[in-house]
């Protein structure tokens, strides 16, 4: 039971990096824990409804005039994966700012109307459109291992070491603006003044000029495709394998399942998160990696509610494919007030928007997700869990009813909760959180992938959310590939 690499995980992270390495004929071997691949990029059932537990865009898939990385990455490993683009549909409303508008249209649409209700908001934005393409090629060109970019990308340099606030004012985008521009990171949990400017600005570039795309078919249909496409590959992945253990063993590295199964490989690439495998899995003290992960903020964990409804989206009036409430655009000022178990940020999805057999005809599914900072649900035990989660749950439907004046109550016919211990239990994360280790401060993807090299642990890689690029499926599965081609490289295997 000796193998080339061993992957621990078959969350996005896992995928990618097995993928990569059957790609390129090595001996690959997937450990997942649960029953089903894909992480929480995955899909469940309930009644007649088919419910996707995450991703509901790909924000680097890309499309003919601006090919993402994933997409690159699908057509080579040829998994003939089916996209549909995502309208600009998205509805935001801030109780505070008493903000409510919908964002639609192409990009000039909405720059518009920012124009019409913050003067100035139009040239500004135009001007930092090339900001943003200069500081995107500077980061492939740092990917591909390009030391000096001074001379080619003089704003990548200037802006390093600014958060993403004091880069915008700046770059003169007026106040109001920049706390529009801030709906997609407050769905995280990053505020704004703590965000590094490149990886704010990496992540509207993707969402301008590649255009986020959403799945043609459910979740799971993209983890089983890649699982094919791996076992074509010659690679091979186990369910039910739970690891307890990673230890030394020579030149090797032994992994330990739950039933005393033991595999060894030279390389053990881990889809899960740091902290997690430095404090249950691994019997020896790695202190400088300790002290990394210590300084990693973890990021927010959260309330989902499932929800299938027997009605029509188009007669439930869901017109918009996104919505979002927050009780203040200020992203500082929200964020905080998200420490308690009730309050007014919400996000809800509306699948059935961009595809059409979401779910059975005449019926909507509809998402709502709230999130909480970390320390919120440490008063929760299992004697009031169930309780609290229904509370939130109904308190979650009738926020969102009211603020979009959106009547959904009496249509409900299925219904799951998923809490932050649903999210701890399903993929061993830390508190259940969702978004792996937030990009804040010091420790930024720049950072991260300056400082790969002296702070990597020998034979034991970490791919997925909480690695090297931070969440969302798009980093997950790219961090697979660039962790595995290193590694690759490394070795002088091609």
């Amino acid at each position: 039971m000796n193998y080339d690499y061993i992957v621990v995980g078959a969350g996005m992270g896992g995928l990618g990096a097995a993928l990569n390495l059957a790609f390129n004929n090595k001996k690959v071997l997937v450990l997942e824990k649960n029953s089903l691949p894909g992480g929480v990029v995955t899909t469940f059932k309930r009644g007649r409804f088919e419910f996707d537990v995450a991703l509901y865009d790909l924000m680097d898939y890309g499309n003919d005039e601006h090919v993402g990385s994933l997409q690159r990455l699908f057509n080579k490993y040829n998994l003939g994966v089916e996209v549909k683009p995502i309208p600009y549909n998205i509805r935001i409303k801030s109780i505070d700012d008493n903000f409510d508008e919908v964002i639609k249209g192409e990009i000039d649409d909405w720059i518009l109307r920012l124009e019409e209700l913050y003067r100035g908001s139009m040239s500004t934005f135009r001007s930092l459109l090339p900001v943003l393409k200069e500081i995107h090629e500077a980061l492939m060109a740092l990917k591909k291992g390009r030391k000096n970019l001074e001379k080619d990308f003089p704003n990548f340099i200037k802006y390093l070491d600014y958060n993403a606030i004091d880069a915008l004012v700046d770059l003169n985008i007026p106040s109001k603006t920049i706390n529009v521009l801030g709906y997609l990171w407050m769905e995280i949990g990053s505020p704004l003044k703590k965000l590094n400017f490149i990886d704010f600005a990496e992540c509207l570039y993707k969402y301008i000029f590649k255009r986020p795309v959403g799945l043609a078919n459910k979740n799971i249909d993209l983890a089983l495709k890649m699982v094919n496409r791996l076992e074509e590959l010659g690679g091979k992945i186990y369910y039910r394998s739970l690891v307890v253990e990673i230890r030394d063993n020579n030149d090797k590295k032994e992994v330990v399942l739950s039933d005393g199964t033991i595999y060894k490989a030279k390389e053990v690439i881990c889809d899960l998160s740091e902290r997690y495998v430095l404090k249950n899995l691994i019997k020896k003290d790695y202190p400088e990696a300790q002290a990394k992960e210590n300084a990693r903020t973890l990021s927010m964990n959260g309330l989902v509610v499932y929800l299938g409804l027997n009605k029509s989206y188009q007669d439930l009036r869901l017109y918009n494919y996104r919505y979002y409430q927050f009780q203040n655009l200020n992203s500082v000022t929200n964020i905080k007030s998200m420490k308690k178990l009730s309050h007014h940020t919400i996000e809800a999805i509306v699948p059935n928007i961009i595809n059409e057999n979401a779910s059975p005809k005449n019926t909507t599914i509809l998402v709502l997700k709230t999130l909480y900072l970390n320390d919120a649900w440490n008063g929760v035990n299992k004697d009031n869990y169930y309780q609290i989660k229904e509370t939130l749950a109904n308190e979650l439907i009738e926020e969102f009813e009211q603020a979009f004046n959106i009547d959904i109550k009496e249509y409900i016919e299925e219904i799951d909760i998923a809490t932050p211990f649903t999210f701890a239990r399903y993929t061993n994360s830390i508190n259940g959180c969702m978004f792996g280790a937030m990009r804040l401060g010091y420790d930024n993807s720049i950072h991260r992938l300056l400082s790969y090299e002296d702070e990597r642990i020998l034979h034991l890689s970490f791919v997925g959310g909480s690695s090297l690029l931070g969440s969302g499926v798009d980093n997950a599965f790219y961090s697979g590939y660039y962790i595995t081609e290193k590694l690759l490289n490394e070795r002088g295997e091609d």
